[in-house]
């Protein structure tokens, strides 16, 4: 069976092709400068005739080899080859003739491209031909070509040389064909070889960018060897990126170099580019040919450790809301008594003008400290929803007309669709509206704009309250909505985490857009 069914063969097949080529063009030109300088016992004409012919099909088998099967191109060479080998014999004395090794080179070539048993026909058909013509032309059954100036062998000498020939046709044949199966055996291991490392890699490819985490290798001085797409996007990678300066602080890498030797694991959780990663470092021995590679193992943590960091404040804020919930009930009724004694002892009794101003501080500060106290209990203990279709334009305007009339310095600026309703708990989003307002008039001071808008956008209904007062940084807006953080002297900090504990509970979307010194827009996103 041919072997040529490849790209690789086809490859070699142009190979012998060109070789055959120039042993050809060699073998034509010592013949041409041998008849021309020398005196030979043999007429040199037809063998640079027979040269030539074979020169031409050789070229031409550039251009057959692209229309036929290889099978067919192989044996027409082969044909081909053993045809002019048997006439350069016979043009130069046929069992004497300097030519009859050439009958290797086609055996040669068929053992390159099929298989021993084949091999071994080609070698038989080569020396059949090769005996044939020696036995006609030493029984004068075939006269010898007209020209030829040799002295005829002896009966010894030409069975010798027809059983050297036969020898040396079938070691040829035997030896040629052992070794290019074995290098084709080899050839065909090696392409089982590489197709599995393909497969493999393929594999170990897939699986790395279809893995949630992170992967990176790199070499004992810090160079990226591989990592996946999770991995670039997590370090922001590149080739030129010192991995170890990336994942671990001088004092680390000392730590490792110190303990070359040790294999095992470590855990290691850093802070990079914004990302809370936990890091799996391990150290391996004998890879990518380098003394010692590291991996790494890149897991995001960020989500998880915000989640904690929300369960732990939650649990915080509920044992602290349980106590300071029983104490301001303990507090707010003394508290009423308080100031209820003070009001009466106010209009009763006559007081001198300089003990009625303390009067007043007493029953105006009871009433702000009732007030922190309702406001903290309304924080602690938010009541099941009682959720009602309404016009959110009629909550905006009451708490408008209440602000206004307390701050008439201040600018409200309204601009509220009235057809526009909404599902949710009426009273628990006019506090939430009370909260945004009294915080947005609080950042504008005596005198300033506070433009409060109702509108459709998409699906949703959106509440937009933006004022032109403070504004926030980067850093108080991270902590707007934790209890007790206030950016104003007045008040203690719970407005806008009550404006978040309502909207969770209704699962409403807040988005805040703040610039310091420029004023900050709060947006509330109601489902339609």
């Amino acid at each position: 069976m041919i072997l040529l069914e490849d790209k690789q063969l086809a490859r070699k097949f142009v190979l012998t092709n060109s070789i055959r080529i120039a042993i050809l063009s060699g073998l034509l030109l010592i013949s041409l400068f041998v008849g021309l300088f020398f005196k030979t016992p043999f007429p040199t004409v037809p063998i640079l005739v027979s040269l030539s012919i074979a020169l031409v099909f050789s070229l031409l088998e550039f251009f057959l080899i692209r229309v036929l099967h290889y099978r067919t191109a192989i044996y027409l060479q082969l044909g081909m080859d053993l045809m002019v080998v048997t006439l350069l014999v016979y043009f130069s004395g046929g069992i004497s003739s300097p030519f009859y090794f050439l009958y290797i080179l086609p055996i040669i070539v068929s053992a390159l491209f099929l298989r021993r048993t084949e091999t071994v026909y080609v070698a038989t058909f080569a020396f059949i031909i090769f005996g044939l013509l020696a036995d006609l032309m030493f029984l004068d059954l075939l006269p010898m070509y007209p020209g030829l100036s040799l002295e005829r062998v002896s009966t010894a000498t030409f069975i010798y040389n027809l059983l050297m020939s036969f020898i040396a046709f079938s070691a040829v044949a035997m030896i040629s064909s052992f070794y290019f199966e074995k290098i084709r055996s080899a050839d065909e291991k090696l392409r089982n070889v590489r197709e599995n490392f393909r497969d493999l890699m393929q594999l170990n490819n897939t699986v790395l960018e279809k893995m949630h985490n992170g992967f990176v290798t790199c070499s004992a001085s810090g160079r990226a060897i591989s990592y996946n797409e999770i991995a670039r996007h997590m370090l922001r990678l590149d080739k030129r990126r010192n991995v170890l300066d990336l994942l671990l602080t001088a004092e680390e890498q000392r730590s490792e170099d110190g303990n070359s030797s040790r294999p095992a694991g470590k855990y290691l959780e850093k802070s990079i580019h914004g990302r809370i990663l936990g890091i799996t470092m391990t150290r391996l021995s004998g890879m990518y040919a380098l003394p010692q590679v590291f991996v790494f193992i890149l897991t995001d943590l960020t989500e998880k450790k915000r989640i904690e960091a929300e369960l732990k404040e939650r649990e915080h804020l509920a044992l602290i809301g349980e106590m300071a919930a029983g104490l301001a009930h303990e507090i707010r009724n003394p508290l009423a008594s308080i100031s209820g004694s003070v009001q009466f002892l106010y209009r009763e009794m006559r007081v001198a003008p300089e003990h009625k101003n303390l009067m007043e501080i007493i029953v105006k500060e009871s009433s702000r400290l009732s007030g922190s106290i309702e406001n903290f209990l309304d924080y602690t203990r938010i009541p099941p929803l009682e959720i009602e279709r309404f016009a959110l334009a009629n909550l905006v305007d009451d708490v408008v007309e209440l602000l206004q009339t307390a701050h008439a310095g201040i600018r409200f600026e309204r601009r509220c669709d009235p057809s526009l309703e909404v599902s949710a708990d009426p009273r628990q989003i006019s506090q939430m509206i009370w909260n945004l307002l009294n915080n947005a008039v609080k950042a504008v001071g005596e005198e300033g704009v506070v433009q409060v808008a109702v509108f459709r956008a998409e699906n949703e209904v959106r509440l937009s309250v933006r004022d032109n007062g403070l504004g926030m940084s980067s850093a108080d807006k991270e902590k707007l909505f934790s209890p007790f953080f206030s950016r104003f002297s007045s008040g203690i900090g719970l407005g806008m985490a009550l404006v978040k504990r309502i909207l969770d509970a209704h699962k409403i979307e807040i988005q805040v857009q703040s610039e310091k010194n420029v004023g900050t827009e709060v947006t509330i996103c109601f489902p339609l």
